[in-house]
């Protein structure tokens, strides 16, 4: 072979291996789930799942609910991080120290430690918090206003505070995914907004309202939000991909109730429209309100959470107060021209008994068996984007009974 051929063999690979762009490295910097290692969970927690976090993509605040007269100490603590990211332990002076998976963790008395996550790229980075806290137990009656809230780190929605016995102590609603299909909108052009001085008594109350979400929302074939408010969790990362799996409903709870009464009024939107916006003649847009008691873990011990495609419908329900409403013979909604809530636009105050279909174990309530949801939207098909486009449901002086 020519000396000629010899060195084109050799300078051809050379020249395509410098045209193959190598892989560029991960950005993100979250933390997924955070595992905490005990030999017997059921002596610190109520379900031995709940040693298990995971974290949705806006959560930077991690917390671990244990039993009210449990003590944990140095625990075998593990965190599953986005691909290639690196973990610090931040401590008081600042200083940053590598944490190892594994590593013992000392949650005594309640402290809180900080952890720095740094993508793999080491340009972004985010902080988080992790604790354990003991469980205060609720005296199971609630009583609700809505004078507690203030405006989200961006400034762009209100958050509202709820009974410590919620999720993370505060309600949660559609905010924060209307903020990724119009981020041009002033706070008080949201979903959920409050209404200073509004409620019957003169307090300050909530109102929800349903909302076009303007042309990212048709592209998406969301062309709606509905005003909402609940107890659980809004992961605002599935938004977009499955807006039902993304709302997640309930909180564990130790008590039977019985009964909801709360203070409501309701101006329907001018014209109902189904998920492709065409116009539905005839139906007046409803708005809904609802207590739910349902079975967190399955026949195997497996955690049970209800989202938006099962809220009302799952067979993990035990007890279910609900806004009157028609429905079909199959069960499905019967939309009509004459609403039966009697509703309108002065206030009234209405009592939502709870019917119950099985009885309670009383063992399994006392060690948080059961979850509670509380919910309530602006239009009753809102979770699958019917409703009309105005409908305003106002809410004040919510109150549950247990027994």
């Amino acid at each position: 072979m020519k000396k000629a051929s010899i060195l084109a063999l050799v300078v051809v690979p050379i020249l395509l291996g410098s045209c193959i762009r190598t892989e560029e490295e991960n950005t993100e910097c979250d933390i997924e789930a955070v595992s905490l290692h005990l030999d017997t969970p059921s002596e610190f927690f109520y379900h031995d799942y709940d040693t298990i976090q995971t974290v949705i993509s806006t959560d930077t605040d991690i917390v671990f609910t244990i039993r009210s007269y449990a003590n944990v100490q140095r625990v075998p603590t593990t965190l599953r991080v986005t691909a290639g990211a690196a973990v610090y332990v931040i401590t008081e002076d600042g200083t940053r120290t590598p944490f190892l998976n594994g590593s013992l963790v000392d949650y005594s008395n309640e402290q809180v430690h900080q952890f720095l996550v740094v993508s793999e790229n080491k340009v972004w980075s985010r902080k988080y918090s992790i604790s354990v806290v003991h469980d205060v137990p609720s005296e199971g009656n609630l009583s609700i206003g809505f004078e507690n809230y203030y405006l989200d780190p961006s400034g762009k929605y209100y958050i509202w505070e709820a009974p410590d016995v919620f999720t993370d102590g505060t309600w949660k609603n559609g905010n924060p995914g209307f903020k990724i299909s119009k981020s041009s909108a002033k706070p008080l052009d949201y979903p959920s907004t409050p209404v200073v001085g509004g409620g019957p008594d003169g307090s300050d109350c909530l109102k929800l309202e349903t909302c076009d979400t303007g042309p990212f929302g048709r592209i998406v074939n969301m062309r709606l939000a509905s005003g909402s408010m609940f107890n659980g969790v809004f992961d605002v990362g599935n938004a977009l991909t499955d807006a039902l799996k993304a709302t997640q409903f309930g909180t564990p709870y130790l008590h039977k109730p019985i009964m909801m009464r709360v203070w409501l009024r309701f101006e329907p939107g001018s014209v109902f429209q189904d998920r492709n916006g065409n116009k539905v003649e005839g139906v007046i847009d409803e708005p809904d309100a609802y207590v739910v008691l349902y079975r967190n873990e399955d026949a195997e011990g497996k955690k049970v959470q209800l989202d938006g495609n099962d809220v009302l419908s799952s067979p993990y329900i035990v007890g279910l107060g609900r806004l009157p409403h028609n429905y079909n013979e199959d069960g499905s909604d019967k939309f009509s021209n004459n609403p039966i809530h009697g509703l309108t636009n002065e206030w009234k105050e209405v009592t939502i008994p709870v019917e119950y279909r099985a009885e309670l174990n009383a063992d399994e309530l006392a060690d948080k068996g059961y979850s509670l949801i509380i919910g309530f939207a602006s239009s009753w098909g809102g979770a699958h984007f019917k409703g009309a486009i105005g409908s305003k449901f106002y809410i004040d002086n919510v109150q549950l009974f247990c027994e």
